[in-house]
């Protein structure tokens, strides 16, 4: 509960923040989760997660983001009957410029610290530690709507063999409803490991986003 505050908290003070040549954006979503386990002989598992996540533009194509992100699987979806729950933070930023050729297209480079509250019912629970590395870009072809696309390197090890080893990838389209309004619809594909056994997860969710 108290990590779930502290995750708020990110997108609590963007009003008050919002200085001359300082671009803020909040975001809260929530959606279905499929995983993939096959490597352990389970099958599929279907979940829910919901999260928030805060950006900061500062400026000369520098940024700044947070995010928290929760996961909760079915019972089953690791073949093991055990109740699960998975809190993830990144923390992070990166370098993005729109093309001077062709404007309506962003390209960028991102970097996140990765940490995961990993919870594996009667099996215990701990934590994991790593990384996501990437690259980015958005396409605008109109005012009131755009798309939306991350790919990247994702590793982190930690409590019984859970950790994500391999591609974390994010892609979206955004609406725009009024000014600062945007509502969004995403996808999220993750390459992970528990208990030693590799699973993917297939994450779709919509959300609200507002910039100021």
């Amino acid at each position: 509960m108290n990590k779930t505050l502290l995750a708020l908290a990110l997108v609590a003070p963007l009003p008050a923040l919002a200085l001359p040549g300082l671009s803020l954006e909040a975001n809260a979503f929530g959606g279905g989760t499929s995983i993939d386990a096959a490597g352990n002989g389970s099958g599929d598992g279907k979940g829910i997660e919901y999260g928030v996540r805060a950006a900061a533009k500062l400026g000369s194509g520098l940024f700044a983001e947070g995010q928290y992100t929760r996961l909760n699987p079915e019972d089953n979806a690791f073949g093991d009957g055990l109740n699960s729950r998975i809190d993830e933070f990144r923390v992070g930023g990166g370098y993005a410029l729109s093309l001077p050729i062709l404007p309506i297209f962003t390209a960028g480079v991102y970097a996140h610290y990765v940490t995961q509250d990993v919870n594996l019912g009667s099996a215990g629970s701990g934590n994991s530690n790593g990384y996501d590395i990437g690259v980015l870009g958005r396409f605008d072809p109109l005012p009131f709507i755009g798309a939306y696309a991350r790919v990247g390197k994702v590793e982190s090890t930690g409590f019984a063999g859970y950790g994500s080893d391999g591609v974390d990838s994010l892609i979206g389209v955004d609406l725009s409803l009024m000014p600062f309004v945007r509502l969004f619809a995403e996808y999220r594909y993750t390459e992970a490991l528990a208990s030693g056994a590799k699973f993917d997860s297939h994450g779709f969710r919509g959300g609200v986003k507002i910039g100021l």
